[in-house]
C-alpha cells in the first residue's frame, strides 16, 4: 500500500504513534481544501497562510479526539471557517479602533445608524433561545477559544451536532433580523 493510499483513520493512528511522515501526508492531502476554504471567504493569500497555520495547530491539538474520520474534510472546512471568522473579528476590532479615532470625521447620522444597527443585532441575539445563544457565543464571540469537544460537553450536546446546530441557529438569527427589517 502506497503511503497516500492509507485512509485518514490509519494516518491519524500513525500520527498519534509519533510518525511524522503520517502528519505530513495528512497535511499534503488537505492543504488545498484548507487554503481554498480560506480564500473563498475573501481573505488575501497572506491571511489564508495565517488561517492555515492556525487550523493545523488546532487539528494537531484535536487529533486524538477526532472520532469520525470519514468527515475529516467537513471538520477542516468548519474549523477553517471559524478561524477566518476569528481573523475577521480581530481585523474588525482594529478597524473599530481606527473608526473611533476618525469618529469626529463621521457624520452624526452615520454614528447614530451604527449604534442603531448594533442594538438590533444585540436584541436579535438576545432573543435566541438555548442552546443557540450559548453555542453562537462560544463559537464566535467568546475570547477564549474552545474546541468542539469542550463546547459539546459544556452544552451537553453531541460534538458532531455542533455544525448542523450552528447552521440552524444562524438561520434563526437571520429570521429574527429580517423580522426587524434589518
Amino acid at each position: 500500500m502506497k503511503k497516500s493510499d492509507y485512509p485518514d483513520d490509519e494516518l491519524i493512528s500513525q500520527c498519534l504513534a509519533g510518525q511524522q511522515s503520517a502528519w505530513e501526508e495528512l497535511i499534503t492531502r488537505y492543504e488545498k481544501l484548507i487554503y481554498s476554504t480560506a480564500l473563498r471567504t475573501g481573505l488575501e493569500s497572506y491571511e489564508a497562510d495565517e488561517v492555515f497555520q492556525n487550523v493545523c495547530m488546532i487539528w494537531l491539538k484535536e487529533l486524538k479526539h477526532l472520532r469520525q474520520t470519514t468527515s475529516l474534510g467537513a471538520w477542516l472546512v468548519t474549523t477553517t471557517r471559524r478561524e477566518c471568522w476569528a481573523l475577521w473579528r480581530h481585523e474588525k476590532a482594529k478597524l473599530e479602533e481606527l473608526d473611533e479615532k476618525l469618529a469626529s470625521d463621521e457624520s452624526p447620522e452615520k454614528i447614530a445608524q451604527h449604534v442603531e444597527d448594533a442594538k438590533k443585532v444585540q436584541s436579535a441575539f438576545k432573543q435566541l433561545g438555548e442552546p443557540c445563544h450559548q453555542l453562537l457565543w462560544r463559537l464566535y464571540f467568546n475570547e477564549e477559544k474552545s474546541s468542539y469537544a469542550e463546547i459539546a460537553r459544556d452544552l451537553n450536546i453531541p460534538p458532531n451536532s455542533i455544525g448542523p446546530t450552528r447552521s440552524r441557529c444562524l438561520e434563526k438569527l437571520k429570521t429574527i433580523l429580517i423580522s426587524k427589517n434589518f
